[in-house]
């Protein structure tokens, strides 16, 4: 349906098309990229076992999925636009608490934890993390949720990573033989094991969250780590995709990217996997769907519509979203504070942390895929 409509001020064009994948995008995006992208997987620790089929329209049409297509940079593309929403849906719900740093414990070392912190004897004892220092609540409640997902093989998929991988349970016995599929990332030097999350963690609670929420505390703790721990398992996903990407290239120039790395040289293997327009295109789409995702179609002013049109429920729908695309226009370039979360805010999350990340591992990757490590010092995440 395309139709053109006037909205204060404004004029413009609309195409909607009411589709399964549009429905699709309305949702939490499913995971469906084949091997990689398909379901929790394999048994053990083996990052490379199979995916365990949960329901046969997982993994395509057929168990001859293609590694090369899976490795390819537009699949890979594919996946991480399908993160953002995920990404951007979990910090609207965890937007809508308070920081409540008494959550996170020593965690949480920033000038908003001390001016905002709560009576810690509110919360007993955790238990002990795995260095002996004591567990605070996001970490109990991360490593619980962790720790029942890894025994439906969760995170023997390759594109999954734990934040206590050295504490979790095997998979369950009970569970049926997982769907054979061959590895993706290299083994070589450990590379396909490269785990950013502890880095994550804290860049999270110290960057992302001071930037998200309001100060202070509103006793809504439960809800807190709930919605933290959502946000964190997609920022992680997020991140240590990088290891596809580095693999992809890799694929595509392995003399090239064995030199640099013989030499040491991060800074030309950094500008080699790097591709500014696409970047500017990934800050400029979140900070889109930050806007669109964060206001209410219901509360933005429609036209009126009159006689038959009041019945015409695909002209509503199309009335709805040229409203709403409208306002979202408007939040992205101003920057406007009046919805569910700051547009400016989630391009610089974007921006600041999650590309860097993203870039990090895979720099990682390729000095673990080219059998060195990468020289001391050259990450600067922190």
């Amino acid at each position: 349906l395309s139709m053109k409509i006037s909205i204060p001020g404004r004029r413009i064009a609309l195409a909607v098309c009411l589709s399964a994948a549009t429905t699709d995008a309305l949702t939490v995006p499913s995971i469906t990229r084949r091997a990689v992208d398909t379901m929790w997987g394999g048994r053990g620790g083996d990052k490379g076992a199979a995916p365990f089929r949960w329901r046969s329209s997982s993994l395509g049409s057929s168990a001859s999925s293609s590694e090369d297509d899976i490795t390819s940079l537009n699949s890979i593309r594919s996946t991480l636009i399908r993160l953002e929403e995920t990404i951007i849906f979990g910090i609207i719900e965890r937007s809508q608490f308070c920081y409540n740093s008494i959550v996170y414990g020593a965690l949480c070392t920033s000038d908003e934890c001390i001016m905002n912190s709560a009576d810690p004897s509110q919360f007993g004892d955790f238990g002990e993390g795995t260095d002996g220092s004591p567990l605070s609540f996001l970490e109990y409640m991360l490593f619980g949720t962790e720790d029942l997902h890894a025994k439906v093989r969760r995170y023997t998929s390759p594109d999954e990573h734990a934040f206590f991988p050295n504490r979790i349970s095997g998979p369950l016995a009970a569970l049926p033989s997982p769907v054979s599929t061959n590895a993706v990332l290299s083994d070589v030097g450990g590379a396909a094991d490269i785990n950013f999350n502890d880095v994550l963690l804290l860049r999270y609670i110290r960057e992302v969250l001071p930037s998200i929420t309001q100060g202070g505390d509103d006793d809504q703790h439960g809800s807190t780590v709930v919605a933290d721990v959502i946000v964190l398992q997609a920022l992680s996903k997020r991140v240590h995709y990088g290891k596809f990407v580095a693999e992809s290239k890799y694929q595509s120039d392995p003399e090239g990217y064995q030199r640099l790395v013989e030499d040491d040289d991060v800074v030309s293997i950094m500008a080699k996997l790097t591709n500014e327009k696409v970047e500017q295109q990934v800050l400029r789409r979140a900070r889109l769907k930050a806007a669109t995702y964060g206001q209410d179609p219901l509360l933005v002013s429609l036209p009126e519509l009159e006689g038959e049109k009041k019945n015409d429920l695909a002209g509503i729908v199309a009335v709805a979203a040229a409203s709403a695309a409208v306002a979202a226009v408007e939040a992205m370039e101003t920057g406007s504070l009046g919805g569910k979360v700051n547009p400016p805010v989630i391009e610089g999350i974007y921006r600041d942390i999650i590309i860097p990340m993203t870039k990090d591992i895979e720099v990682a990757y390729l000095f673990k895929r080219c059998g060195r490590d990468p020289p001391e010092g050259w990450y600067g995440g922190m």
